[in-house]
């Protein structure tokens, strides 16, 4: 299953789309197994111990491209997601989220 990138996602970095859509089911799965629900968390931190991440220089810059992409799928799509908004951040930087 392929996630949606929507158009008005914040652009991470330029291959952000590409890397979403080839990869950020693979990455949400994984973070959901791995972070506590509702707990708040440093996304540098837990991006470094995704195995999905770990062949990757810089692992929160990919984490971040898929959760900007989550946000941005359900504010256009918020009757898709049946428990309400899955991501959220804590200031603007996206340094520390919850799922």
């Amino acid at each position: 299953m392929q996630m949606r990138y929507p158009e008005k996602t914040p652009t991470a970095f330029s291959g952000a789309q590409r890397f979403v859509e080839d990869n950020g089911m693979a990455v949400w799965c994984e973070l959901c197994d791995t972070a506590m629900p509702g707990k708040w968390f440093n996304v540098k931190t837990v991006a470094a111990e995704l195995e999905s991440l770990r062949l990757y220089r810089s692992p929160d810059r990919y984490l971040r491209a898929v959760l900007k992409a989550v946000i941005t799928d359900y504010a256009e799509r918020p009757d898709e997601y049946e428990f309400g908004l899955p991501v959220k951040q804590q200031g603007k930087r996206m340094d520390v989220v919850s799922v």
